[in-house]
């Protein structure tokens, strides 16, 4: 069995991620503007050989606009993608911020590497512009002081109502 390296400690003390975790996935379950009742799904390898556990990511609109959209907490979900299936879970805070469209997702207890995971966002609705968004994810390992570690951005693509085809 191989040994793990160490975290990367910085000579300031700041931690970082051995092995940066990545988004290899990202998809919306309804692609038309306006729509409810959808889910994000944000997915990335978390290597094992990251080393330090996931305290959180932030998910920022990057490029997008819609001044209301925004997300239902309640409903956020993450998830362990082992090879016996998906395993939940558990996450702390949560939090949006409206001005930097940012949205935070605590894991509590910090999330182990070893496995991809997935996180569940569900907004209140879909964007009501048509036109490509892109989420920015971003890891933060446990720590006090710490240096970030940007996955990758979601591309999802939301399409208008085609006039001619719906009533």
């Amino acid at each position: 069995m191989p040994t793990s390296a160490p975290a990367i400690q910085y000579s300031d003390g700041t931690v970082g991620f051995s092995y940066p975790p990545r988004l290899t996935e990202s998809y919306a379950t309804r692609n038309l503007v306006s729509e409810s009742n959808v889910t994000y799904y944000l997915t990335f390898d978390f290597p094992e050989a990251a080393v330090e556990p996931l305290d959180r990511v932030v998910i920022r609109l990057n490029e997008g606009y819609d001044p209301i959209f925004r997300y239902r907490l309640e409903a956020t979900e993450a998830f362990a993608n082992t090879p016996n299936g998906r395993v939940s879970l558990p996450l702390g805070e949560l939090t949006q911020d409206q001005d930097s469209r940012e949205l935070t997702i605590s894991f509590d207890p910090p999330a182990a590497p070893g496995v991809p995971i997935t996180l569940a966002l569900r907004p209140v609705r879909n964007p009501r512009f048509g036109g490509v968004y892109l989420f920015g994810a971003t890891a933060y390992p446990v720590g006090e002081t710490v240096k970030s570690t940007f996955m990758g951005y979601a591309r999802l693509s939301f399409y208008e109502r085609d006039r001619d085809r719906w009533p």
